[in-house]
């Protein structure tokens, strides 16, 4: 502390001068390494072993020679994008992230622009790299990559289905199944056609793509493939014909009971008799339902949560018991033990009974899988699926549809629920939208409601069920809305 000021200033020179001298040291000595071949080797070899030494531990990286070949999906972006099929056959996909999240109600935006005549009919939410599997009505199945369709943004009208298939002539697409792996076990592609075969083949049989298409069923000239589905193979089957015939049977094979399922056969064969058709009559549509055994695994969990398992069982033993009663009371008329009367009144009992399950599935929120059926004069009806009793494969099935020269007969049925939106295109191009809810729920034997006025002349050339993120979330009139 009592240190002078010019002492001070002395310590800082003699440190300056020091430092001086050991740069001028170190400049000599990298002088004298440059000037000298030997001595700048030396000092390399130095590093090095030094390196060494810090450094010098095993190899981890294993380098091998190898080739390979890069193909074009390697440089595909593998995304979720939503691939949209209109009605007249035009594709195109948008990323997901184009449609921003909107709350309930909120008014949506365009997902594709169409004609005037035209509209969405599918919509698919896929990976890139995902297989589109396109089935014609010559029976045959195109592929397609899902990033081989034309990206063209959300108000896009797309490019035509004819120009992405090498589609031979007379051929037209029928059904599109999106697949991302062709290899998975236990699951099937079901197959029916308009003269009532069936036929379900395992999907990894469509594993070899070519682009020129395979043969998926073998079909006769007098025939067409009407749908294509996906199953898990413990499915129901659902067909309706054009003359108001439908039958439901089960879809997993039992080789011990006959007629009882489908057994899995390849692409070339013909399959098997779905439906037996009078004179005249045809397939119009088919739907993949849950199994009965589903469906009351369902409810049971349902009424397990609520604590309505007792009720339940109650329920279910009074439908079983009128079952019977119905089926001994017909027995019995048969024998000339009762007349028609006693008939009528056990189907009475029965019915109710059944009015009784439906009521209580309601309360226990069990999803409801209705059949929508919509005739060629603009009528439509809604029934559920449990009303259609389960047959034998190659029965003739049961009434679905009462069909008068008033409502005409079967054009198109869909399977729906209660969050479910129709279109209806007529042949001369008037076109409906409606909420499927406001459609009444009828029994099998019923005419169904008006969903489009037509003209004389007019019929209705198909019907489907708009996708549920091309709903835009207003509330629209119960009578439908007329778009065209």
């Amino acid at each position: 502390m009592e240190l002078q000021l010019y002492r001070l200033t002395q310590l800082s020179v003699d440190e300056i001068l020091k430092e001086l001298g050991e740069i001028r040291e170190k400049i000599a000595e990298y002088e004298s390494i440059l000037a000298s071949d030997a001595k700048l080797r030396g000092v390399i070899i130095k590093e090095l072993e030094e390196v060494r030494e810090k450094y010098g531990d095993k190899r981890r990286t294993e380098i091998i020679d190898e080739s390979a070949e890069l193909q074009l999906e390697d440089l595909i972006a593998d995304e979720q994008v939503a691939v949209t099929v209109s009605h007249q056959g035009y594709l195109k996909r948008t990323p997901i992230s184009t449609y921003r999240s909107q709350r309930r109600g909120g008014t949506g935006r365009m997902g594709m622009k169409t004609r005037e005549e035209d509209f969405v009919s599918q919509l698919i939410v896929d990976s890139t790299h995902a297989y589109l599997l396109c089935f014609t009505n010559t029976g045959r199945v195109y592929w397609l990559k899902v990033y081989e369709i034309p990206d063209v943004g959300a108000a896009g009208k797309g490019k035509s289905m004819q120009s992405l298939l090498d589609l031979q002539p007379g051929e037209n697409v029928r059904a599109i199944l999106p697949v991302r792996d062709l290899e998975v076990e236990d699951r099937y592609v079901f197959f029916a056609t308009r003269n009532g075969t069936v036929k379900k083949t395992p999907l990894k049989d469509f594993s070899n793509v070519m682009a020129r298409g395979i043969i998926a069923i073998a079909i006769d000239k007098e025939d067409d493939l009407v749908s294509a589905d996906l199953t898990n193979g413990k499915q129901t089957i659902f067909i309706a014909t054009r003359d108001g015939m439908a039958i439901r049977f089960e879809e997993e094979y039992d080789a011990d009971r006959s007629g009882i399922g489908l057994r899995p056969m390849g692409r070339n064969a013909a399959g098997n008799r779905g439906i037996s058709l009078k004179k005249g009559d045809y397939v119009i549509g088919a739907a993949i339902t849950n199994s009965d055994a589903m469906r009351d695994k369902e409810r049971d969990e349902c009424a397990a949560k609520l604590k309505l398992t007792d009720k339940l069982a109650a329920i279910r033993k009074a439908y079983a018991e009128a079952e019977q009663a119905l089926t001994k009371t017909r027995e019995d008329q048969r024998n000339k033990l009762v007349d028609a009367g006693a008939v009528n009144e056990a189907e009475k009992k029965l019915n109710d009974a059944w009015k009784a399950v439906t009521a209580f599935d309601d309360k226990l929120c069990v999803t409801r899988q209705l059949i929508l059926t919509v005739t060629e004069n603009g009528f439509g009806k809604r029934t559920d699926v449990d009303e259609y009793r389960l047959t034998a494969r190659g029965a003739q099935g049961v009434t679905n549809l009462k069909a008068t020269p008033k409502v005409g007969k079967t054009a198109s049925i869909l399977l729906v629920d209660e969050t479910s939106e129709l279109m209806v295109i007529s042949q001369f191009g008037k076109i409906i939208r409606c909420d499927t809810k406001t459609i009444r729920a009828a029994g099998r034997a019923t005419q169904g409601v008006r969903l489009l006025s037509l003209e004389a002349d007019d019929k209705v050339a198909a019907a489907v069920i708009i996708p549920p993120e091309e709903l835009n979330g207003k509330e629209e009139d119960p009578q439908g809305t007329l778009l065209q």
